[in-house]
């Protein structure tokens, strides 16, 4: 009896052209900062169906940074992580952070759908999701990396009525933000953490 249950949406799936995975889905992570080097030792999202995906790349100084493939992550809901700010002056780390948080899922779906939605003709799954760190503060983007430059990122008419999508300048993609939060900060390793010695 289960083999048919599961038979039959699959039917359905070949002739309307629907997905089994969540449209919302991103394979590629970037990991970056605004305000100089920084190191992620642990950064992790966690999306609504209890998928995982690590940004953890080490040490990175621009944005969007480093950029790694992470699966496949759908719309998230959690982030929790370890990073550190290098000292400028001299070796080692000027500050220690560490984040859990919530992210509104809910609100993180409705802002990919609006990205999703957003293009006229632009219609490329290879989209991306982006960590930035500067200091304690945490973002999370959304891009389906259409470039102006040489692409057609043409919206539709009334494509953004809630003003989420973000338009960068120099032609970069447009995104969407998902996430903006401050974690914890100290002068010295959080205990249990990476940086812990």
């Amino acid at each position: 009896m289960n083999s048919k249950l599961f038979i039959i949406p699959m039917i359905c799936c070949l002739f309307t052209g629907c997905s089994i995975t969540s449209a919302s889905n991103a394979s590629i992570g970037n990991a970056g900062s605004t305000t100089g080097y920084h190191s992620i030792r642990v950064m992790n999202v966690k999306d609504t169906t209890g998928a995982n995906a690590g940004f953890g790349y080490g040490a990175l100084s621009s944005y969007p940074g480093k950029s790694a493939d992470i699966g496949s992550i759908g719309i998230p809901m959690y982030v929790d992580g370890y990073w550190a700010k290098y000292n400028a002056d001299k070796d080692g780390f000027a500050a220690f952070y560490r984040i859990s948080k919530t992210i509104d899922s809910n609100l993180a779906k409705q802002k990919i759908e609006a990205l999703r939605n957003y293009y006229k003709n632009h219609k490329t799954f290879n989209t991306t999701m982006q960590l930035v760190v500067d200091g304690p503060r945490v973002r999370l983007y959304y891009t389906m990396n259409c470039f102006s430059y040489r692409m057609d990122c043409s919206p539709k008419e009334n494509a953004d009525p809630n003003g989420w999508v973000i338009h960068q300048s120099n032609d970069a993609t447009q995104l969407v933000l998902l996430f903006d939060g401050t974690g914890e900060a100290s002068d010295t390793p959080f205990p249990g953490s990476p940086y812990d010695k």
